[in-house]
């Protein structure tokens, strides 16, 4: 009898392996060779679930999305649901603090970079990158509109200063210059400047 195979499960194994090979050396030691070999199975069954290498990023991107969102969940069922909290919790769960969003943070950096140099070079539009970056700005004024804000805090100017913060503080933490505590430090600087009351 034939065996039955889980394809999503086999497809979880290959970018689960897409994971593990991003944080000891980046995205691009990510080769069909290589995932194939730190998934324990052939370069042509990794090909027969991805055929091509952006297939297998984005879903994998996809996969690492998923888990971040689940994480965040988690977080913010330990605050009081407050604006400031949820917001708090939400920006600190893009700083690269362990593993896991570690990996969050490399994938989304190195596929970023990939989709500006694609769109520079007209071979894509920056359309989906546009509209992950007006959800975040959408979340980010939807929590500061719930609550008042210190006298003279624009809400528009806030979101997209808070917005264009993250990418850095990640970044500096990912390459060491920062600690993710002081990252959080930051963070909790800037909400003290926007909510009144602590």
């Amino acid at each position: 009898m034939p065996k039955i195979v889980d394809r999503d499960a086999r497809r979880r194994q290959i970018t689960d392996a897409v994971c593990r090979i991003a944080l000891r050396g980046g995205l691009g030691a990510a080769t069909f060779r290589q995932v194939a070999a730190e998934a324990g199975m052939s370069v042509r069954l990794v090909q027969h679930y991805f055929g091509t290498k952006a297939e297998l990023l984005d879903t994998t991107l996809q996969h690492v999305g998923e888990r971040s969102t689940a994480r965040l969940m988690r977080w913010i069922e330990d605050t009081d649901y407050s604006p400031r909290a949820v917001l708090g919790a939400f920006l600190k769960s893009f700083i690269p603090a362990d593993d896991e969003s570690r990996v969050a943070a490399l994938m989304y950096l190195a596929l970023h970079a990939e989709s500006v140099v694609a769109t520079l070079e007209g071979r894509a539009q920056a359309s989906d990158r546009t509209t992950e970056a007006q959800m975040m700005h959408d979340t980010i004024t939807e929590q500061l509109e719930r609550e008042p804000t210190r006298s003279g805090v624009d809400i528009a100017h806030e979101a997209d200063l808070i917005r264009a913060l993250l990418p850095g503080l990640g970044q500096y933490v990912l390459d060491g210059t920062i600690t993710a505590e002081r990252a959080y430090d930051v963070i909790e600087y800037h909400l003290d400047r926007l909510f009144p009351n602590r």
